[in-house]
């Protein structure tokens, strides 16, 4: 087999590395990841992800989140109850892991992209502003919502202020990878049925 000078071989490969930069810059940086400690939290999450890209069909998976000091760990189920995926970030990385739903798409993001904006929408404030501190990216609580900017130009806008306290629905607005990501938090039935006996008594106990 003939082989190829190192000039034509070059000339072969210039077309092929031109597209692989230019994909690579199309990818948005990733934001320093907070400490695992700082959201680590002896509760699983359970939230309903619905994942809108800016040109195409929304997609909806319940995730199963755990965060401990060593791992953030989402399982994300299908509305059929299979696992398609689960994302890992831990020491290594974030990566995800294949899943046991056959014929089911996979989610066409990095994982680090997913894992950054689960950090931006459950960390607290302080620990965000601390991993933060000395990089290109910022983050900005107002009264209505939690801003991410990357060297001082709008990349995310979380609406409302996230609040671990108060679960609610956040709805984050990702300007740069022209992606919204609404984050709904479940409750168990027997746990919705304990706060709906709650309120009733509460109701009944008033004068």
């Amino acid at each position: 087999m003939r082989q190829l000078s190192p000039r034509l071989l070059a000339c072969c490969l210039m077309p092929w590395l031109a597209l692989m930069l230019a994909a690579c810059s199309l990818t948005p940086p990733a934001s320093p990841s907070p400490t695992l400690a700082a959201a680590t939290t002896s509760d699983t999450l359970k939230s309903q992800l619905t994942f809108q890209p800016e040109d195409g069909d929304a997609r909806t998976l319940i995730a199963f989140i755990r965060i401990t000091p060593e791992q953030l760990r989402a399982v994300l189920i299908t509305p059929y109850g299979q696992r398609l995926t689960t994302l890992i970030r831990d020491a290594d990385g974030a990566r995800f892991e294949a899943g046991d739903a056959p014929g089911e798409s996979p989610l066409p993001i990095p994982p680090a992209w997913l894992a950054s904006r689960l950090e931006w929408s459950l960390w607290p404030l302080d620990a965000l502003r601390q991993s933060f501190s000395g990089s290109a990216w910022q983050v900005v609580d107002s009264a209505a919502s939690r801003d991410i900017r990357y060297r001082g130009k709008l990349a995310a806008r979380i609406t409302p202020v996230p609040d671990r306290d108060h679960p609610t629905t956040l709805v984050l607005d990702d300007r740069q990878g022209n992606y919204q990501l609404t984050i709904a938090p479940m409750q168990d039935a027997n746990e919705k049925q304990n706060n709906e006996q709650d309120n009733e008594e509460q109701e009944n106990a008033e004068p």
